[in-house]
């Protein structure tokens, strides 16, 4: 990660705002709020990043490299950006001066615990400088409290979200929200604007759920919220394929790599294959059949991985299509067909437990209210398809 200034970390608009508070200002007090969603259906924020951003910037940064950085050094870099970035002006360094001899931040925050719902327009936090020489502190530092802080809470939100959408329909349809844990599953990673963002919206999605790719999210929560997965399950997936694993075998081989992953490298247990390299529902229809006493055969779960088209016409079907086709069914009816299931209590299709489905691109909360409402139709439980959200 690039080196970051703490005390030129901010808005630059924000420099010289000492000076503009009225004069005698001695207690600036802010808080953070949600003033409004775009979203219609969302009316509460979850809280989560604050032990993140106060262990890490506000003690550790300014810590590293700034208090325990000689003044004169501090104070260069400080006068050196700031006559760069505004050319000749009164901003001064006395206050920064000052703050370095105090040797740490004079600042109090009052938060809700973190993990909480709450409604929008209610502050998640309020902060205040202790020290009355340091009123411009308490906005100098809401940049980095923002933009560390606002991104895990709207990630900490949009997957509950989604838990909210499982779990009504899985009630609904099985009566049981257990496998909700795994069925919105955070394939993130490698569409973030850099690691630290993957990883804090990461550990945000995890409050909600326990499926992720993306690894360093469970060492995240262990530094900063005492997280241990020795002791607990932070985070967990499964074996998986990717498609230059399906194609690196050839077209005319994709038959036996299936029975190859199945057979030889993952004869137990569950094993994730990306089924779309050529013709998807060739596999449903064809390779299902040729594999179906092998998989039956196994001590664990197939879970075959579409990951072109419309998420929601793959998984539920295309009523465009033709009548009866492939297309027409969608993947959850063509396993049906292939390997049947047995009845939920509420009196809905539920998959073989060998076989599964997981959708790892393209799900968005709409697509997702979509698929469960459309498997509901189709007198499917919700259980069938294991989503992944990126």
């Amino acid at each position: 990660m690039m080196y970051l200034n703490p005390v030129t970390a901010i808005d630059g608009y924000k420099v010289d705002h000492r000076r503009q508070y009225p004069d005698n200002t001695q207690v600036i007090f802010s808080n953070l709020t949600a003033r409004k969603s775009r979203r219609g259906y969302t009316e509460q924020m979850v809280f989560f990043g604050l032990q993140y951003f106060i262990k890490h910037y506000l003690i550790d940064s300014w810590n590293r490299d700034f208090f325990q950085q000689p003044k004169e050094q501090v104070i260069r870099q400080f006068s050196r950006r700031i006559n760069n970035y505004l050319g000749p002006n009164n901003v001064g360094t006395q206050h920064i001066e000052a703050l370095h001899d105090l040797g740490y931040l004079p600042i109090k925050i009052m938060a809700l615990p973190e993990g909480s719902v709450y409604p929008l327009k209610v502050p998640c936090l309020v902060l205040y400088n202790t020290d009355e020489r340091f009123f411009w502190l308490t906005n100098y530092l809401e940049t980095m409290l923002s933009a560390n802080v606002w991104g895990m809470c709207t990630s900490a939100t949009t997957a509950l979200q989604y838990r909210k959408i499982f779990e009504t329909y899985a009630l609904e349809t099985d009566g049981d929200i257990a496998f909700v844990d795994w069925q919105g599953h955070d394939f993130s990673f490698r569409g973030m604007y850099g690691a630290e963002a993957a990883v804090m919206s990461g550990a945000a999605h995890l409050l909600s759920f326990t499926g992720t790719d993306t690894i360093p999210a469970i060492d995240f929560l262990e530094q900063y919220y005492l997280a241990d997965s020795d002791k607990e399950l932070v985070g967990g997936s499964v074996a998986a394929t990717e498609h230059s694993v399906m194609c690196a075998g050839g077209m005319e081989n994709e038959l036996e790599t299936f029975r190859r992953l199945i057979e030889d490298i993952y004869p137990s247990g569950i094993v994730s294959i990306v089924s779309d390299s050529w013709d998807f529902w060739q596999v449903m229809t064809e390779f299902t059949v040729a594999l179906k006493d092998r998989i039956l055969a196994r001590e664990g779960k197939v879970v075959f991985r579409p990951d072109t088209g419309c998420p929601v016409k793959i998984i539920c079907g295309d009523p465009q299509a033709a009548v009866g086709s492939p297309e027409y069914k969608g993947a959850i009816e063509c396993l049906w067909d292939v390997f049947g299931g047995s009845t939920t209590a509420k009196g809905y299709k539920l998959l073989d437990s060998h076989v599964g489905l997981i959708y790892g691109d393209s799900i968005t909360i709409e697509r997702a209210e979509a698929i469960c409402a459309g498997l509901k139709a189709k007198g499917f439980a919700l259980k069938n398809p294991l989503m992944i959200y990126k």
